[in-house]
């Protein structure tokens, strides 16, 4: 069975979360000093926010929540002071 552009992209949102919470909880990306980390959590957080916005995912009776929640913790990071 064939799988649409859309639920690719849909997983690949999933991807894409599960790589920045792997940052997020130091499993990827441990070599980077705490400045580099945080422009690339920004990067992540940055793109899933704009694709969170795109109302195809509601549309589609898609429940972003979780999505939602990862850029939100993502964005706490990202903007932290420390």
């Amino acid at each position: 069975m064939a799988v649409s552009n859309f639920e690719r992209d849909w997983l690949r949102l999933f991807h894409i979360g599960d790589q920045l919470e792997n940052i997020l909880n130091g499993l990827e990306a441990e070599q980077l000093d705490v400045q580099d980390k945080k422009q690339q959590v920004g990067s992540i957080v940055r793109y899933l926010e704009e694709e969170l916005l795109d109302d195809k995912w509601a549309q589609a009776g898609k429940d972003v929540a979780t999505l939602a929640a990862i850029a939100a913790a993502g964005r706490v990071y990202w903007k932290s002071t420390d």
